[in-house]
């Protein structure tokens, strides 16, 4: 059986005209800005064949939603969980099965100073600070009914064990898992990779059936 994943977002709206790269939201402040936007875009890739479409929250934490939008903690959460919503009502509108995978991008890409490229901030950031700046975007969206997460381009196993260790709380959404290679070898931040690497992760005792994710390179 094979899945079809939707494109590139933010590359898609800059194509209807949208600010993207000159926003250090990208696509995710138009979750608050032009929502219609999203819902198209959404829709684009669905009538492309999509079987998953992917939401626009890949850049977005409680953080910098206050940063960049002067949004409140709740206002914040909330803005992510209308990511899903709208994934959702391009879904529902085409009349067909499609799933809806919650975005979870790496802590550097929310920092917008481009260390999602270097992981530089593994060196000083330990499991449990990880873990729990992941919680809010991952509980926003698995509360606002994702089908499973994408927890995309991480540049390194140690950003990949801490989310592992928090979607044990949530046993029954699926997770893929996926990481930015600096070569065939190496992760961003120079950890090695390989096959064998990746199923001795997945495969940690601790993750309850259901809820362990599925890690590649990218």
């Amino acid at each position: 059986m094979v899945t079809i994943l939707d494109g590139g977002l933010a590359t898609t709206l800059q194509a209807a005209g949208h600010d993207v790269e000159g926003h250090p939201l990208w696509s995710a402040h138009l979750l608050s800005t032009q929502p219609r936007a999203i819902v198209d875009a959404h829709a684009q890739f669905i009538e492309a064949g999509a079987d998953v479409v992917i939401t626009a929250s890949y850049q977005a934490s409680v953080q910098n939603l206050q940063q960049h939008l002067q949004l409140s903690v709740d206002e914040a959460i909330s803005l992510m969980k209308d990511s899903v919503t709208l994934a959702r009502e391009a879904a529902q509108a085409s009349g067909r099965e499609v799933r809806v995978a919650g975005s979870v991008g790496p802590y550097g890409a929310c920092l917008g100073d481009g260390s999602e490229y270097t992981g530089n901030y593994l060196a000083t950031m330990d499991r449990t600070a990880l873990k729990e700046w992941h919680r809010p975007r991952v509980s926003a969206l698995v509360a606002a009914g994702a089908d499973l997460l994408a927890v995309e381009t991480l540049p390194g196993p140690a950003e990949a064990l801490a989310v592992l260790d928090l979607l044990r709380e949530y046993p029954n959404t699926p997770a893929w898992v996926t990481f930015s290679c600096q070569d065939s070898r190496h992760t961003c931040d120079g950890s090695g990779f390989s096959e064998a690497a990746c199923r001795r992760l997945c495969a940690r005792p601790e993750l309850p059936a259901g809820g362990g994710g599925q890690l590649h390179g990218s």
